[in-house]
């Protein structure tokens, strides 16, 4: 056993002083994300829960019988208990919407790829797993993170557990995400372990029963935005799974990218690496290219949709596709994380934008803020600065969870 390395469970420790761990230029760097993101926080929930609305006593005394309807509201504001309609139609989604499908859906992706990689025997896969699956892991949690920032309150969660309701996609989460993070950490152990018999027994189970979590999970995010009927863009495109599993996956190899140019290259297969996940990124633009041509995700012609549009087509997938004949990885990885945020914005904001249907057949419905007088106009609300803050966060809590498990487990050199 190498110096300065600790045994513990099959995993090999290194020993570190708390200034190594804590103290380093990438946490210094998670730490400045993070501090932002408090200042969000701080004023995301002073709104939520000490606004004078909010805790106005006499406001709730005159309710009368109204008071328990609005107490019936604040505990079903997450998962809406007795309807299950996913979302009001009055509180769009936004940002952190956004943010969780960019960081989830790319970090699951990426581990989704890394096992594939795993199951067809690819030999630099063995080398990198360990740490593209910590890399996708990281990133999932950050994005749980902003998600989490965009329930009303978080403490109603008890009542998916009381309340069950497995017809609901956004239910569907507490399962799936109860078995599919912790399954992700038993992928990556057998990966570092020392008990590389044991490891070798089970890699090809874990790896199938592990692809087909990822599958499932990519089905249920599809379902939980489909079931929104009152939602344009979102029930229009063609299976919607399979848009989030490629736009995913392009993230996700995106990510792996900038981080092989930071930290990998000083290693004997980073030349080999950085081709794999270079003929990767080109055939994820090109099929991302087919799927959004088919979808017609640009019908909305009008501003910002318009801008995030091009911006993703320029940004995330013309430019990187140069760039990576160039044999820029680095720049075309970089460019691609850019764009690919701006299709999540147009995802979920262009969802918003004709939130009304015809499904009665007695004419548009409108709701809430929507006033009926700009039932012809394309809606779009610009994000809060204290929402921009909280994602900043996320990202940094990413890049946080990420560091910390290289720094103790040393993933970037796994065994092989």
């Amino acid at each position: 056993m190498e110096r300065g390395v600790k045994e513990c469970c099959g995993l090999n420790f290194k020993s570190v002083s708390f200034g190594e761990l804590f103290l380093n230029k990438t946490m210094l760097f998670a730490y400045l994300l993070l501090a932002v993101g408090v200042v969000g926080w701080f004023q995301l929930y002073g709104l939520r829960f000490g606004h004078e609305f909010v805790n106005t006593t006499d406001l709730v005394e005159a309710g009368g019988n109204h008071a328990a309807v609005m107490a019936e509201a604040l505990k079903e504001q997450i998962f809406n208990m007795h309807h299950i309609e996913e979302v009001p139609r009055q509180e769009p989604w936004g940002i952190f919407v956004a943010q969780y499908t960019y960081l989830l859906y790319g970090g699951s992706a990426l581990i989704f790829l890394v096992a594939l990689a795993e199951l067809v025997g690819l030999h630099i896969a063995h080398k990198a797993s360990a740490a593209l699956m910590t890399l996708g892991i990281a990133l999932a949690l950050g994005g749980m993170a902003s998600i989490a920032s965009d329930w009303g309150n978080p403490l109603n969660i008890y009542w998916m557990i009381l309340n069950p309701q497995p017809q609901s996609g956004m239910w569907m989460m507490l399962p799936l995400y109860s078995i599919y993070i912790p399954f992700t950490f038993i992928e990556i152990y057998f990966l570092m372990t020392n008990k590389r018999e044991l490891a070798k027994k089970l890699a090809l189970p874990l790896v199938v029963i592990g692809l087909g979590i990822d599958m499932a999970e990519f089905y249920i995010q599809g379902i939980l935005f489909q079931l929104n009927d009152a939602r344009h863009l979102w029930t229009d495109f063609p299976t919607l799974w399979v848009y989030f599993l490629l736009t995913g996956s392009l993230t996700g190899v995106a990510f792996a990218m900038v981080y092989a140019g930071l930290a990998l290259k000083d290693k004997d297969w980073y030349g080999e690496l950085s081709e794999i996940l270079k003929k990767a990124a080109i055939v994820l633009i090109v099929l991302v290219a087919v799927y959004e041509t088919i979808s017609g995700l640009g019908s909305i012609g009008e501003a910002p949709y318009s801008t995030m549009f091009y911006g993703y087509i320029i940004v995330g997938l013309a430019l990187p596709l140069v760039l990576l004949f160039a044999k820029q990885n680095f720049l075309a990885g970089l460019l691609i994380a850019i764009g690919t945020f701006a299709s999540r914005e147009l995802l979920v904001y262009g969802g918003n934008a004709e939130p009304m249907t015809n499904r009665f057949g007695m004419g548009p419905e409108a709701f809430s803020t929507y006033s009926v007088a700009e039932l012809e106009k394309v809606i779009y609300e610009a994000p809060h600065s204290m929402e921009v803050m909280v994602i900043i966060a996320c990202l940094g809590l990413g890049i946080a969870i990420f560091k910390l498990l290289d720094t103790l487990l040393d993933v970037s050199n796994q065994p092989h």
